[in-house]
């Protein structure tokens, strides 16, 4: 796998496609994303194109990612193609080898000669008015052998290497998705955590349901209640996947080493949670789908007790982001670090329980409580109840978000200890 640690503007060893007209699918407003591609940033000049939300896709000009993965990428203006040639001694088409089509026909996508066939849910290349064709960011990545996540704010994409590269269910892939990374209110947030990660979230429990025509009564589970598993549960299903974590991170990550998981993490979740009403073994799953099994592959490392990414938002701390009257000595911006930095295991818990209590709950802090969380303000108080509900507003990217908490790490550790999903909805929705 390349690893290219060096900021890199796109103004370098990018293709350019002009003197073609300009058919822009969406008129929707869009969102610049910020893109890391094999570890390395890129940053659009004026005269380039970001990454793009556009109605909850994610587009990238083809160009950065094939000059990202050392592919060559051809335009050809007359038949509308985008060629990508991961084989660098394969030639060029001619400019003829494909008949002419209109100037308003789709941009058709060629990988090594083959067709790429696109479902329109997952979105439709265009040509942007800057001349740059875009692409949907999910399909591609997944046909040229790229893990899609989502981390602090930017867009991950990661070459696997061919050696390991091998079908995979969405937790051989998780890393962990983007967490309250924006410096402002949590409104414009929104995307599609299916299309984002498409290579292995096809296979995602959450959604087969999605396709399904009644949704499964456990995707509306509140925020605010009591927890199913207990602490010694949700510490027998984290020890269980020691194993597999391991395995996963020496076939994708071989330069990073398995570190144990935090003291008491699990205790933490549901005690904390408790004082909240929050339900902390649901809480504990969104950590370990945050943070890749207390594993921190991105940019919040491991020492700044931060488990859902709060605060981060891709670029470095500079040491003047508002505290909110929160004691710097429990939560701090450090200078030349990414996100929130707390000062124990504990305080970190207890701010992700708060941020959750922000979404769910309207009420001042429990008695005897203490503001941990600075970003607690900047949520809509309330705004959502349910875990699916966090969909488009914790994460970017949303849609599937809350379900995959639910289905992919709640119930697999409701299903380590034995716990049938279909004993709990009287329970659990009356």
């Amino acid at each position: 796998m390349r690893n290219k640690k060096r900021l890199i503007t796109a103004v370098l060893a990018l293709c350019t496609f002009t003197g073609s007209m300009v058919m822009p699918v969406y008129a929707a407003e869009t969102t610049d994303l910020q893109l890391i591609i094999n570890d390395t940033l890129y940053v659009a000049s004026d005269k380039q194109v970001s990454a793009q939300l556009i109605e909850g896709r994610t587009y990238v000009p083809i160009s950065f990612l094939g000059a990202a993965l050392d592919y060559r990428v051809q335009w050809l203006k007359q038949s509308r193609k985008v060629c990508i040639f991961t084989d660098e001694s394969t030639p060029f088409y001619a400019e003829d080898a494909f008949p002419s089509v209109a100037e308003d026909t789709t941009i058709q996508i060629l990988i090594d000669g083959e067709v790429l066939e696109i479902a329109p849910t997952y979105g439709v290349p265009f040509l942007h008015e800057k001349g740059r064709a875009m692409v949907p960011l999910s399909v591609v990545a997944a046909k040229l052998n790229c893990d899609v996540a989502w981390q602090d704010g930017v867009v991950l994409v990661t070459e696997i290497p061919k050696a390991v590269s091998e079908p995979s269910d969405n937790r051989d892939n998780q890393v962990a998705d983007v967490t309250d990374r924006n410096q402002g209110t949590d409104s414009n947030r929104a995307d599609s955590i299916t299309a984002a990660n498409t290579n292995s979230s096809d296979t995602d429990k959450s959604n087969h349901d999605e396709l399904t025509d009644t949704v499964p009564w456990y995707y509306s589970i509140s925020i605010q209640g009591e927890s199913v598993a207990t602490a010694e549960q949700l510490e027998a299903y984290l020890y269980s996947k020691t194993d597999y974590v391991q395995n996963m991170m020496a076939k994708r990550y071989p330069d990073r080493v398995f570190i144990g998981y935090p003291e008491n993490i699990a205790e933490l979740y549901i005690e904390i949670g408790k004082k909240y009403n929050i339900r902390g073994d649901l809480a504990f799953a969104q950590a370990v789908k945050e943070t890749g099994f207390f594993q921190f592959y991105g940019i919040v490392q491991r020492d700044q007790n931060n488990f859902c990414g709060l605060g981060a938002t891709g670029v470095v701390n500079d040491g003047d982001e508002l505290q909110n009257g929160v004691n710097p000595e429990r939560a701090v911006y450090l200078p030349g670090v990414h996100g929130i930095t707390f000062g124990t295991v504990a305080d970190g818990v207890e701010a992700h329980i708060q941020h959750l209590y922000a979404y769910a709950a309207v009420d001042e802090l429990p008695d005897g409580c203490e503001l941990v969380d600075p970003r607690f303000k900047y949520i809509n108080r309330g705004i959502a109840p349910l875990w699916t509900g966090l969909n488009g507003r914790w994460a970017v990217p949303g849609n599937g978000y809350g379900e995959s908490i639910i289905s992919d790490y709640w119930m697999d550790a409701l299903d380590v200890n034995g716990i049938a999903i279909d004993d709990l909805e009287e329970i659990m929705m009356h």
